[in-house]
């Protein structure tokens, strides 16, 4: 959860597409594209020629990943509801609110089929409120959707009406892990992608901290209010299309462990872009920590809460971060400028 609000710093009229020449200090080329329709899930040794990665921003730190075949979620959150008290702060005892309607309507319009996987950053209501009703959404009821995340998180998910037969499919990671899919068989010798788990840390914004905090190692009451869905750690992830992109998620909050992700090179990186007064030079440490992306999407810089069906949700943004991360980045990359529920498209 993002306790600074982004502010909108203007209006975007056209939709963005970027090519980018490759080149040691050139951004991956990148293009505005349609969404797949096609619900198959490819079981080979990788994707198959020719076959794009496309990354859709969900609004907040949602996203989704997909390329051949296959389909990953990361924090959706959709319902986007009201969480601030009269003076604009967090208000902890708000009730929790799930909308139904904008579910089903991303869900027909945007995101046409399930996911393989759910990839959970941490367990704040703007990353984590959604997941229990889209798992148990008439489309996703009867589809085997993997969810990673924190024992906190899947506590959570437990107590939100994850139903027991899905328990197999919520699978504990704490950061080190480094996955595989398909499982290793004969007729998948080599994976389609891996996934590698970071231990990551939340954002820090006025005061040094965060709300709301804790950890949970059982299944509490029903959560019923926005403080009622702790944080319970954080991580981050890191996507590679057999031996080809490789896209890292550092999108669910606006801090990091540099120890943690030495080494790492993302091809693409989806960055949280507010909430990180307290971080000391947090943009300009991540980009060097991770040998400079090529390419860097901001994420989790929206208002977080004007509807996705509403047009004026694509100017409730701070475009300024676009900026920000390009000076620093400079010519050896490019930082693009998401729309809710577009498309980008990375062509292997």
């Amino acid at each position: 959860m993002c306790l600074s609000c982004a502010t909108p710093t203007g209006t975007v009229t056209r939709r963005r597409i970027f090519r980018a020449a490759a080149g040691a200090a050139g951004a991956a080329a990148l293009t505005s594209g349609a969404a797949p329709t096609s619900a198959a899930r490819a079981t080979g040794a990788g994707p198959r020629r020719g076959a794009g990665v496309r990354l859709r921003w969900l609004g907040v730190a949602g996203w989704e990943m997909t390329f051949g075949g296959h389909r990953l979620l990361v924090d959706p959150y959709l319902t986007r509801q009201p969480y601030q008290d009269p003076q604009g702060g967090m208000d902890l005892a708000r009730p929790l609110q799930v909308n139904a309607r904008i579910i089903d309507w991303v869900l027909e319009r945007h995101l046409t089929a399930a996911p393989e996987f759910v990839l959970v950053t941490h367990g704040h209501f703007d990353h984590l409120a959604d997941v229990a009703p889209l798992l148990n959404h008439p489309k996703w009821r009867h589809e085997q959707v993997r969810v990673l995340g924190g024992e906190t998180h899947l506590n959570l998910l437990r107590a939100s009406g994850v139903p027991s037969s899905r328990t197999g499919d919520l699978l504990l990671v704490t950061g080190g892990e480094h996955l595989r899919h398909p499982l290793r068989s004969a007729e998948s010798p080599r994976p389609a992608y891996t996934i590698e788990v970071f231990r990551s840390l939340h954002s820090q914004v006025g005061g040094y901290g965060f709300a709301p905090t804790g950890t949970l190692i059982r299944p509490p009451a029903a959560p019923a209010t926005i403080g009622d869905l702790v944080e319970g750690g954080s991580l981050g992830y890191q996507v590679t299309v057999g031996s080809g992109p490789r896209v890292m998620f550092l999108s669910g909050t606006a801090n990091f462990v540099e120890r943690e992700v030495a080494g790492a090179r993302p091809d693409v990186l989806v960055l949280g872009a507010s909430g990180n007064a307290a971080v000391y030079d947090y943009f300009e440490r991540v980009l060097k920590a991770l040998g400079w992306p090529r390419v860097v999407v901001p994420s989790h810089h929206d208002d977080m809460v004007t509807p996705l069906d509403d047009p004026r949700v694509h100017d409730r943004v701070n475009r300024q971060v676009v900026d920000t991360l390009q000076g620093i980045l400079g010519d050896r990359g490019r930082v693009l400028d998401p729309r809710h529920l577009e498309v980008l498209e990375l062509p292997v």
